[in-house]
């Protein structure tokens, strides 16, 4: 089965989108599809997500440099239409960008099946986000795209709930991102982060890990600690600015007096990345809008309880595995879920335990790949009438 993935974009620095992505691949490939990633390149992108892959055996094709509020190329149409003739099938990730109008305008001309993970992008608060243009856009070709797709993808049923009152016509298939276990088999010792950042010392550790983004909820997360102040606590955050966002969370820990409570690491990679889950008493991800949350399943997967938000789509299994709290887009409620989390060590101790065992039954790449080998087989058969008409 050749499998083509299509992103507009593979830079650490973009998020969930492209490390589900990362990890999918790599995961397909492993289970012996033929996997290749037609991945667009904007000015500045890191390569090391796609050469990681390209290492493996993955075939990378790269496009760009990418511009415009579009993000598109010269090259991108006939470049992604050879890509397309060569596949069985397509997987497209994310929506608004010229790669993936692109994708479904190859699919059409080679009949070639594909199938949309619109990434949350569809979800209501995404939807109203520069919502006039979304609109637009939505009315001009989007919804065609989307509605000529053989399926689509959603990483939770929160998701498929959120996005159907758009009434799509595609099936919706329903398989989570994942997690590299083999990752976490051998974490870095307990105290490597506090050997990295002194400024810890042996304060407990909330931990934040993401971009700094309007997003995030840290708007809510910097007055809620504010309002407990959990004594021998710390605040760690940890990610990049994302939209020139970080001096507004530093002027807001400012005016929380939390300076000395507060430390801010940028963004963590490698070892120090899982050294900060290992060191981490608590994670905290109260997102106004998370598709997924792979750093809530990173955490998990480390031993950490977390309380994320209810719109965090992956909230029901939070609750489900008893593995942490769950708590809406309020300042009070996130101060309360805080005190009683940090002030309780036998109920963090108890999420703890579950964790792991709940990350490997739930969320195992291995497993999330073998079923979608499944799902691109019923796809195709189902489709290659069409397809030949097509051709």
């Amino acid at each position: 089965m050749r499998v083509l993935h299509v992103i507009s974009g593979m830079d650490h620095r973009q998020g969930g989108p492209t490390f589900a992505l990362f990890g999918l691949a790599g995961a397909q490939h492993a289970i012996g599809l033929d996997v290749t990633c037609f991945v667009g390149v904007r000015p500045g992108d890191s390569p090391e997500l796609p050469d990681a892959l390209a290492r493996i055996g993955v075939r990378i094709i790269r496009c760009g440099p990418c511009r415009g509020p579009l993000a598109t190329c010269p090259t991108m149409r006939g470049d992604l239409g050879r890509a397309v003739a060569d596949a069985d099938i397509c997987h497209i990730h994310g929506v608004w960008m010229q790669i993936q109008h692109e994708a479904v305008r190859a699919c059409r001309v080679h009949g070639v099946p594909y199938i949309f993970r619109p990434c949350g992008m569809l979800d209501p608060w995404c939807l109203r986000q520069s919502r006039i243009r979304k609109m637009v856009y939505m009315a001009w070709r989007l919804r065609r795209n989307l509605n000529g797709a053989a399926a689509m993808h959603f990483t939770s049923e929160t998701e498929r709930r959120l996005v159907a009152p758009l009434g799509l016509r595609p099936p919706g298939l329903v398989e989570p991102g994942g997690v590299d276990l083999s990752e976490f088999a051998a974490l870095p010792p307990r105290g490597t982060f506090r050997a990295l950042y002194p400024a810890v010392g042996d304060r407990a550790i909330l931990l934040f890990l993401g971009r700094v983004h309007p997003k995030k909820g840290l708007d809510l997360l910097i007055p809620a600690f504010a309002r407990v102040r959990p004594p021998g606590w710390m605040l760690v955050i940890a990610g990049p600015d994302d939209r020139d966002s970080m001096g507004a969370i530093r002027r807001m820990v400012e005016v929380e007096r939390l300076q000395d409570d507060v430390l801010f690491t940028g963004l963590l990679r490698g070892e120090a990345r899982l050294a900060a889950f290992v060191d981490g008493d608590l994670f905290c991800l109260p997102s106004y809008q998370e598709n997924f949350g792979v750093a809530v399943v990173e955490a998990l997967a480390a031993g950490l309880p977390v309380i994320v938000s209810d719109q965090v789509n992956i909230h029901d299994d939070i609750t489900r595995g008893e593995v942490g709290a769950v708590v809406p887009c309020e300042v009070d409620a996130l101060a309360d879920a805080i005190a009683a989390w940090t002030r309780d060590g036998a109920l963090r101790a108890a999420a703890a335990a579950r964790a792991r065992p709940f990350v490997a039954a739930t969320w195992d790449w291995s497993a999330i790949a073998r079923r979608w080998a499944g799902h691109y087989e019923r796809i195709v058969r189902g489709s290659a009438p069409a397809a030949r008409r097509a051709g």
